[in-house]
């Protein structure tokens, strides 16, 4: 019953709060991109075809995270493919409901894992799900569309899967782990997963390990190929799509290794720290108390804390810096391993303190969750709420503006080129284009056949968002050139005198 109410408590804080704090309005390209995706998929196709007269624009109106095939006349995302199929299936339903059901599930995953783990005792099962639900960063988290959160789902299922430590338990746990391979990164699953693995190698069980390292092998040589299977699908030459191929992903992994800097340690001191800050306040303390279990081996303490270290390791040197993120993104599938290590901690503790004293652990617990709960939460809902609205007030403006294109221009600010979001297949008007990718012919083109806008730093202040000189000034000087060429042109009208339409809802 509790972890029923536990879940139902995750389910209407992320489906509320999609609403009302986000204002169903998806911050960055990654979740822009999941409904991107999913839009494409609901309409029963993988790639968005684009119209002859809109393929000489389409880095315009796509600028960001798009599988590079020049051959291909549609859109294709550079995420992998199920967190969209995932939200495809949701948005039959209701969109804002999917990472809300798996964030749901994923506590109530927790506690079976726990309870697999401590068939005799409840508690720590109870500890490990209080202090999931509780979690700022999940219940925030569920309010975007952010693939992290079904990673955290998928992780703990195949980990439930795991510790029942049969042939049908593998062999699904095989199949979660395909999935969740697939999810929109490939690397994060695997180092959840690696430990585990190991774990059936030093066992002996070399033959269960060897199924699942060839298992894992071919679903990751699968999604490596699978924009080049998408890149066929579409009619592309074998020649023409090994473009995106084998080939590209090591391109892409060679390049995330070669920009490695030792500087990037500030970084990820900062991102530990905000992880702690959007957890329940208990999760340290009894983390650090399962230090005694992680060293002896107990259970699979260890290989919880070792997927953790994987992690960090891995994204200090591929990718320290976030983008955005509510609490830490790249420990969210962990959440479920920190809520386990606190379960082992409650039982060091429990262990550790006479009859009299464990009803005052029970309080501390109680007060660590009401905390979260009461007061960490509504702070980081205000937090995250007072940074969207400024880009969701921008985007309704831009989508009510009445012109053919509105064209935005980043310069001097911070993350407006998010604003450049469209219809994967183009229906929406206005269509908007990111001057940066504008040619100056493309430019000469729509400003002479179609009514054009302009969304521009003015516009973008006037709304609330943050001017950054630094953040665009490596190609300011090329926007400003295509500006004088609008300009010249009596091109771009203004925006700001429609405004008080757009935002009269958010007064």
């Amino acid at each position: 019953m509790a972890v029923t109410l536990l879940a139902l408590f995750v389910l209407i804080c992320g489906v509320v709060g999609t609403h009302l704090v986000f204002h169903d309005y998806h911050l960055s390209r990654d979740e822009i991109l999941a409904d991107f995706d999913a839009t494409i998929f609901r309409s029963g196709h993988l790639i968005a075809s684009i119209a002859p007269e809109h393929r000489p624009f389409a880095s315009a109106l796509a600028p960001a995270f798009m599988v590079p095939i020049d051959r291909v006349d549609g859109f294709v995302s550079a995420y992998l493919p199920v967190n969209a199929a995932l939200r495809a299936v949701g948005g039959f339903v209701d969109p804002a409901s999917t990472n809300p059901l798996l964030a749901a599930f994923a506590v109530i995953a927790v506690f079976a894992v726990a309870r697999r783990l401590w068939p005799s005792d409840a508690a720590p099962a109870l500890v490990a799900a209080a202090i999931t639900a509780t979690s700022s960063q999940l219940l925030v988290g569920s309010m975007t569309s952010y693939a992290m959160t079904a990673h955290l789902a998928l992780d703990m299922l195949w980990l439930w899967l795991f510790v029942r430590d049969d042939e049908a338990g593998h062999a699904a746990a095989i199949i979660v782990g395909a999935l969740a391979i697939g999810l929109h990164q490939a690397i994060f699953h695997p180092l959840f997963a690696a430990p585990f693995i190991l774990r059936l190698w030093r066992s002996k069980r070399r033959t269960m390990a060897t199924a699942y390292i060839v298992s894992y092998a071919i679903v990751l040589l699968f999604w490596i190929s699978y924009w080049q299977l998408l890149a066929l699908w579409g009619g592309v030459s074998m020649d023409a799509s090994d473009e995106v191929g084998f080939v590209y992903f090591i391109a892409r992994v060679v390049a995330l290794l070669t920009s490695f800097q030792w500087s990037g340690a500030d970084l990820m001191a900062k991102n530990i720290l905000r992880f702690v800050i959007w957890q329940n306040p208990v999760l340290l303390p009894l983390v650090l108390l399962s230090y005694k279990q992680i060293r002896d081996r107990s259970g699979i303490a260890w290989e919880l804390a070792a997927g953790i270290c994987l992690t960090l390791i891995a994204m200090f040197v591929v990718l320290p810096y976030q983008g955005h993120g509510w609490g830490y993104r790249y420990m969210h599938g962990l959440l479920g391993n920190f809520s386990l290590l606190a379960a082992y901690g409650w039982i060091d503790l429990s262990t550790r303190t006479s009859g009299r004293a464990k009803p005052e652990a029970g309080a501390m617990l109680a007060i660590g969750c009401a905390i979260g709960a009461i007061i960490l939460l509504p702070v980081h809902v205000i937090q995250a709420e007072r940074f969207v609205q400024p880009y969701a007030r921008a985007a309704e403006v831009i989508s009510r503006t009445d012109a053919d294109f509105v064209i935005v221009d980043k310069s001097g600010l911070l993350f407006v080129e998010d604003l450049v979001r469209n219809d994967p297949f183009l229906g929406n008007r206005p269509k908007i284009l990111d001057l940066t990718y504008l040619a100056d012919e493309q430019i000469h083109l729509i400003c002479a056949k179609s009514k054009v806008a302009l969304f521009e730093s003015a516009d973008a202040t006037s709304l609330g968002i943050s001017r950054h000189d630094e953040a665009t000034k490596v190609d300011d000087d090329v926007r400003k050139k295509k500006r004088k060429l609008m300009a010249d042109l009596g091109c771009g009208a203004e925006i700001s005198p429609r405004m008080s339409v757009g935002v009269a809802r958010w007064l």
